[in-house]
């Protein structure tokens, strides 16, 4: 087994049990899914345009993929050349359900924007980084 994560990621996640869940479910691979904290709205609508619904994406009952893997040799064997991950490989194994959505309610944020890195450059200031597992936050 290895890990992978795309790196602009932090988290809390508790890695030994995600570990741990891929180990005693005998799966190839997992990733962890996150409740999204982006200041976005999901908006549903009828097949007429009339909005039936508009809440805060943190209110959907939905996950996004977090960015941290837990991953067998084999996932080798779902993958063909120039293919990305989460694409084709993903959807290989989803069909053979070797794929776990490891929940985690705990910190996550990602770092794709100078907005976010001020975020939590001011976390790690006062000293409230909860991604920081090692310093026991």
């Amino acid at each position: 087994m290895f890990l992978a994560n795309y790196t602009d990621g932090l988290s809390d996640l508790p890695l030994p049990k995600m570990i741990q869940q891929v180990q005693d479910r005998k799966k190839v691979a997992a990733f962890v899914g996150v409740k999204p904290n982006a200041t976005f709205h999901i908006v549903e609508s009828d097949e007429e345009g009339l909005v039936t619904d508009v809440r805060h994406v943190t209110e959907a009952n939905q996950r996004i993929n977090g960015g941290f893997f837990v991953l067998r040799r084999e996932i080798f064997d779902y993958m063909h050349d120039g293919e990305e991950l989460v694409q084709q490989p993903f959807q290989r194994l989803i069909a053979a359900r070797q794929l776990i959505g490891y929940p985690h309610n705990g910190f996550w944020a990602c770092m794709d924007t100078v907005k976010e890195m001020q975020q939590l450059e001011e976390l790690h200031n006062q000293g409230k980084a909860p991604w920081q597992v090692w310093n026991g936050h």
